[in-house]
């Protein structure tokens, strides 16, 4: 845990950098740049990607913090000034994607750039952001699982969030009021790891589908099944994070979102891969034909 990255003066005024604010803003600039490179080193005009990216960005990040004053209101009901505020706290990740992404495939269409291949190229970049975001959430000691005893454990120090839910609940008993932390789930690593591995599997889909033509991987799909294969992993990984009393939502909602996304993403899996099946097979029929 390491939530405070650097303290400097400015002109006077102390400067302080926060791993939490400063690994989230790295996530951004980095993920649009390498989205914009990616685009244009598959011929997309590269002022066209970057609006888009930007454009998805900016309403991703206003769609993270209104879905956390939702999943959060008791902490915005003490201090109203937090939903406008400009410091790195509260940011819900689910809201802020879904919205992205919704607003990325609006401005790609409104610029006429091919949609699902853009996705597709767009994959390295949300996996990179991912990653760099939860850097920041565990270096700031958010976002953490639940006990555990398994040797990969996560040990906070006294005073840490960790620390004060576990001696809230009752989970390190009386020794918890003289600092004991008893280890948990790295729920922010497990992500990272998720998001590297389900990156690395969409991009090798479409070179493995270069081998015969038989086998082109449709466009989309290596998007689509990132989407899939995230969305499940968090489904899974929501059962070891601490949920904090802070939210307003059941304990139902999240499973339930994310079950209800992953059957649309699915459906939609389906429908390109049946469809770029169906074109190929009516090509192959009319080569037949033809030779024939």
């Amino acid at each position: 845990m390491h939530p405070v990255l650097a303290t400097f003066s400015i002109g006077g005024t102390q400067v302080v950098l926060r791993s939490y604010g400063t690994f989230y803003v790295l996530a951004w600039v980095v993920a649009i740049a390498l989205a914009t490179c990616i685009a244009w080193r598959r011929g997309f005009s590269w002022w066209r990607a970057l609006l888009t990216f930007a454009i998805g960005l900016a309403v991703g990040i206003a769609g993270a913090r209104l879905f956390d004053l939702v999943v959060d209101w008791g902490e915005y009901s003490h201090d109203f000034s937090r939903i406008y505020s400009f410091s790195f706290t509260g940011f819900a990740l689910d809201g802020g994607l879904i919205l992205a992404v919704v607003t990325a495939a609006l401005f790609a269409r409104l610029f006429r750039l091919p949609l699902w291949r853009l996705a597709d190229g767009a994959v390295p970049a949300l996996a990179a952001g991912i990653v760099l975001m939860r850097i920041g959430c565990l270096l700031n000691g958010c976002c953490f699982g639940t006990v555990t005893s398994l040797p990969w454990g996560v040990t906070y120090p006294p005073g840490s969030q960790a620390w004060a839910w576990q001696v809230a609940t009752g989970r390190t008993g009386l020794l918890g009021f003289v600092g004991m932390v008893r280890p948990v789930h790295p729920t922010q690593v497990y992500e990272m790891i998720a998001a590297t591995v389900l990156c690395g599997l969409a991009v090798w889909l479409p070179r493995r589908g270069r081998s015969s033509s038989a086998s082109r991987m449709a466009p989309g799909v290596p998007f689509l099944v990132f989407a899939l294969g995230f969305t499940l992993f968090r489904l899974a990984n929501y059962f070891l994070r601490v949920h904090l009393p802070t939210t307003a939502l059941p304990l139902w909602f999240y499973p339930s979102l994310y079950a209800v996304m992953g059957i649309v993403v699915a459906t939609v899996l389906a429908w390109r891969i049946s469809l770029f099946v169906g074109i190929a097979a009516a090509g192959r029929d009319r080569e037949t034909a033809d030779v024939g």
